[in-house]
């Protein structure tokens, strides 16, 4: 035997061996075994799909126009606020529906210290048109398109990592999170079934703001209505003090006055000292905690709070507590979401396609190797070990990429086994070919390789870029059927050009005659 036929042989026997380390956790837990594996072993396990495990799948929609309306809220009232502070004379400032802020002076004089302000701190606002109007100036300053598209990205790319939070905190094992398409998001949990819980924490916006509860008998300037729990309105100032990006974190205690369930609020260094100023400059006024604009509840300030801590209470259910603390935590949503798609797949439901869709695969699998061992003889049986190799190779690819197998991803199995056995074929019929036409059995296998090599390249690329195609345009069951289909190609031609020529220079696939069994 030639050194690098020697060398064939290894690379062949310890891809073999490392893939079947790779499955040994998978087929630990299909058999039912417990095997003691050492800590450094690979522990993956082949992640089987919803249509498979059962669970929740989500199509979530992000309003990403919100996004940009909420940034431009932001840039508003900041721009009030601080000029305000500067004795500049702002009347008031909104946000109008085609993406500009419109800020109201009370005269022309103070315009040129505006547009400083505005280049300053947000460069990204273009002036628009001034005005006039009965002794006030009116500024408009635009965001342009490709700023509202950034935003817009951004806002997907930002609400697919706070739903991921949100969700390792719920304790979903495997889930998916990724974006589908430019504004909407494929949500897969597996094993969970109770959907409108999920909803509840996955969909609230989370948008937490403090605001100074309105004295309306002293006149408060600007104020607005918000409902809380309890069924109460009260008037709040306009001004948002203090907002949840404050928030390190968030927990559920009993409350130690009247044993209610409340959250309770971490701030980080920053939140510390802005809330220590704002409970200074609102001693003896309440202070309203709004999510999602409902009122949660007004504790009066009775002191100034430099601990950089506070309470949230509302008679909260333990459930509804926990809910908040986990979403408080992930941080807001830049935008809200919308429900396009839910469905639940029961535990059983899978189970059932997994017997099932085993079944017909190794029904098609047990026809395809009786009849190529019959036709191929001895060389059959080497296409049978290729075959088997091949899917040795193919599921050790799933557990090392983290692939999903579901149920179109059997049918891809499935289609992997027609592939193989194609490939094997036209070998096969090569070889048969250069012995009809005199050549021994040795040129005979080295031209039906050589011959066929090009071929089954040419036809199994085309199928490769096919299953890339699906894989990139194609959303959940598609997608599944396009990582078997193109992890299976790639094995399936490794199996046919290499696994299969070195079986026919290790063993003697001869028959009784001495030729060649084939």
């Amino acid at each position: 035997m030639s050194g690098m036929k020697r060398n064939e042989i290894i690379i062949l026997v310890a891809s073999v061996i490392f893939s079947l380390a790779l499955l040994l956790p998978t087929i630990s837990a299909m058999t039912g075994a417990q095997l003691e594996l050492p800590k450094w072993w690979p522990a993956k396990k082949v992640r089987l799909g919803l249509d498979l495990r059962g669970g929740t799948y989500l199509v979530l929609g992000v309003q990403t126009q919100e996004a940009v309306k909420s940034q431009l809220n932001a840039m508003s009232q900041a721009i009030k606020s601080d000029l305000q502070k500067e004795r500049i004379g702002v009347v008031r400032t909104r946000v109008t529906s085609d993406r500009s802020v419109q800020i109201v002076m009370l005269g022309e004089k103070g315009s040129e210290q505006l547009d400083a302000y505005v280049r300053k701190n947000f460069p990204q606002l273009s002036r628009g048109e001034t005005s006039n109007d009965g002794g006030q100036f009116l500024v408009t300053y635009r965001l342009p398109e490709q700023q509202a598209k950034d935003i817009e990205k951004n806002s997907v790319d930002q609400a697919i990592e706070t739903i991921r939070n949100r969700v390792d905190q719920f304790g979903v094992a495997e889930p998916t999170i990724q974006r589908s398409g430019e504004k909407r998001i494929v949500v897969q949990l597996p094993d969970v079934t109770d959907i409108e819980s999920v909803k509840k924490t996955i969909g609230s916006v989370a948008k937490l703001e403090f605001r100074v509860v309105a004295d309306e008998s002293r006149g408060s300037g600007e104020v607005r209505q918000i409902k809380f729990r309890d069924g109460t309105t009260l008037a709040v100032e306009d001004e948002v003090k203090m907002t949840g990006d404050a928030i390190e974190t968030a927990g559920v205690e009993i409350s130690p006055r009247d044993n209610q369930v409340e959250v309770t609020l971490k701030f980080n260094p920053l939140g510390a000292q802005i809330f220590d100023r704002v409970t200074a400059e609102t001693v003896g006024k309440r202070l309203a905690i709004i999510l999602d604009g409902i009122g949660q509840s007004a504790p009066m300030i009775r002191e100034r709070i430099s601990g950089g801590s506070a309470q949230i209470s509302g008679g909260f259910t333990t459930e509804d507590a926990h809910r908040l603390a986990i979403v408080l935590r992930s941080g807001a949503l830049p935008a809200p979401l919308s429900f396009d798609e839910q469905r639940t797949v029961g535990a059983t439901l899978g189970a059932d396609s997994i017997h099932k869709g085993l079944q017909a695969a190794a029904i098609g699998c047990a026809i395809v190797i009786a009849f190529i061992m019959f036709y191929y003889k001895k060389a059959g049986v080497l296409a049978v070990g290729c075959l088997f190799l091949n899917l040795i190779w193919l599921m050790a690819c799933l557990v090392m990429f983290g692939a999903t197998l579901t149920l179109p991803g059997i049918g891809g199995l499935a289609l992997t086994v027609a592939l193989a056995v194609d490939a094997n074929i036209i070998i096969y019929e090569r070889i048969r070919e250069e012995l009809r036409n005199g050549a021994t059995a040795r040129a005979a296998v080295e031209a039906g390789f050589d011959r066929a090599h090009w071929t089954i390249l040419d036809a199994n690329i085309t199928m490769l870029i096919s299953g890339i195609i699906l894989y990139n345009f194609g959303s959940g069951p598609i997608r599944g059927f396009a990582v078997t289909l193109s992890v299976g190609i790639v094995t399936s031609v490794a199996a046919a050009l290499f696994a299969s020529r070195l079986g026919f220079s290790v063993f003697q696939l001869k028959d009784k005659k001495g030729n060649l069994s084939i």
